[in-house]
């Protein structure tokens, strides 16, 4: 039995239901979620919100007629897409950003310009029109561009490696997603509902990286909530932390311990634990055994040391035994200390 041409269309409506309803649903749960990051998340839930707006217009409009006005007015949604991935970026890669309200709204009067112009501009079709589709598609594409040239200018500390990771791939399958609407637009891709489509995988994709890195939505650790230590204090002293474990390979002394480190920094233990906590998103322990993993692993491919044992190797990078040695290894770098040598001399 063949499939009818309404067993097709009815598929198309589920699969691209999908990705609008998740859409609409993580949207509206980060505009009521409440926490420190709240700023952040709404530039965040005003991306979703609009592409599933965006998208779902596309969905009735396939089925129903819409008004011309209000077909104007949601295709001008697509114009909040790009400043929201934008300062989104920006509020998540630095917590200490800031920008004027004015800045915020210029950002966004391309959207309320085509509100209250709806009724004049051109959306029936004519040539005319076909100026304010790529105008809108072009907007968005600028914007994507623009925001993966900035995030990828900047060096990330450790746990901003997972942050620029999270926000290039958020911008890529944005650039995808606008890229797929100039080729729909220029009859390059003749199949309509793929933009639906694509959003709908695009959705579930974000959802299940969102899902297995919840920390990304918020702004620090709750038990540090009180304190008065600011993020610009705490990214300083990380900083000067990182530059210590780099120059003077502080980690190598299997003695260190979190009040040793702290003397060196001048600040507390407490304080210490928390920036580590707070900028790298991983505690004092982790934070040490990732540097002695770096300095295992240039050891393993060094010719000198090919013939020496692994348990050498693991005590000439800082650990004081062979078992947390494995243990670490294998959780940072996802393989064995003799699997990874094996890789890189053979």
């Amino acid at each position: 039995m063949n499939p009818t041409p309404e067993f097709f269309n009815r598929l198309e409506l589920i699969i691209s239901s999908i990705g609008v309803i998740l859409g609409f649903l993580f949207g509206f749960f980060l505009i009521l979620k409440k926490n420190k990051n709240s700023k952040t998340n709404l530039f965040l839930a005003i991306y979703l919100l609009g592409y599933s707006l965006r998208i779902g217009k596309s969905l009735l409009h396939n089925y129903y007629s819409i008004n011309t006005v209000i077909l104007t007015i949601f295709l001008g949604v697509i114009l909040v897409i790009g400043p929201s991935l934008l300062f989104y970026s920006k509020l998540l890669y630095q917590t200490n950003y800031s920008i004027k309200k004015s800045k915020y709204y210029l950002h966004y009067t391309p959207f309320l310009g085509v509100i209250c112009f709806s009724w004049i501009i051109p959306n029936n079709g004519e040539p005319s029109s076909r100026f304010f589709y790529f105008g809108l598609f072009f907007h968005g594409l600028a914007y994507s561009f623009f925001t993966l040239f900035w995030i990828l200018k900047y060096r990330p500390l450790n746990k901003e490696v997972k942050i620029k990771r999270w926000l290039i791939s958020l911008t890529l399958v944005t650039i995808l997603m606008f890229a797929n609407s100039i080729l729909i637009f220029f009859n390059v891709v003749p199949f309509y509902p793929s933009s639906a489509f694509l959003f709908s995988f695009v959705v579930l994709f974000l959802s299940i990286w969102a899902l297995k890195n919840t920390w990304l939505f918020k702004v620090e650790n709750e038990k540090y909530s009180n304190s008065n230590l600011s993020n610009d204090k705490a990214t300083k002293y990380m900083m000067q932390l990182n530059k210590l474990m780099e120059n003077e390979k502080l980690f190598l002394n299997p003695e260190l311990t979190l009040t040793k480190l702290s003397i060196v920094i001048g600040i507390s233990s407490k304080q210490l634990s928390q920036i580590i906590n707070q900028i790298e998103n991983i505690n004092y322990s982790q934070y040490v055994a990732m540097y002695r993993i770096e300095e295992a692993k240039r050891l393993l491919i060094l010719p000198e040391y090919k013939h020496y044992k692994i348990s050498t190797v693991a005590y000439e990078s800082g650990f004081n035994n062979i078992s947390s040695f494995n243990a670490a290894f294998k959780k940072i770098s996802n393989t064995t200390a003799i699997e990874y040598r094996k890789f890189f001399l053979h």
